[in-house]
């Protein structure tokens, strides 16, 4: 079983870029995110533990993450956890690892400009767009939408 995990928070530092011996690219990166909660006493925020993540992120994800990624930046990442432990001579830990599967900026806190990255003709895309179920309604019966009888709340704001 695999644990999928989304976190959100700070890159630690830059994006570290490499290739592994079979040539494939991964990027390592640190992520920080911090619980906060508001203080109804003092009208503020307040910070609460902070935990590091390790995240590796593999091929054609890793190199977008490596030229649109840096320090500081917040960030939404969704992917594998793993609970690694570690020892280095008396010392012994855990890490937190995620294999990303997804990486973006946290839009929350700033804009991006997207560009698609173009793809060779051979490659094949990552949904399978020609597949039955694809297509809306495509091999679906029609199901009618509810009919609701109540009036909509009031916004409470």
């Amino acid at each position: 079983m695999k644990d999928h995990i989304t976190i959100v928070g700070n890159v630690g530092g830059d994006p570290e870029f490499r290739r592994l011996p079979d040539g494939t690219p991964v990027v390592s990166l640190r992520v920080a995110s911090t619980d906060r909660r508001y203080d109804a006493k003092t009208g503020a925020w307040v910070d609460g533990h902070t935990s590091w993540y390790r995240v590796s992120v593999f091929r054609t994800l890793g190199e977008h993450v490596a030229a649109s990624v840096r320090r500081g930046q917040r960030v939404v990442v969704h992917g594998v956890l793993a609970i690694k432990r570690w020892e280095a001579g008396e010392k012994t830990g855990t890490d937190a690892e995620i294999d990303a599967l997804a990486v973006g900026h946290d839009l929350a806190f700033g804009t991006t400009v997207f560009t698609g990255a173009a793809r060779s003709r051979d490659e094949t895309p990552a949904v399978d767009t020609e597949a039955e179920w694809a297509a809306p309604g495509a091999g679906a019966e029609s199901v009618d939408e509810p009919q609701w009888q109540a009036e909509p709340v009031a916004t409470p704001f």
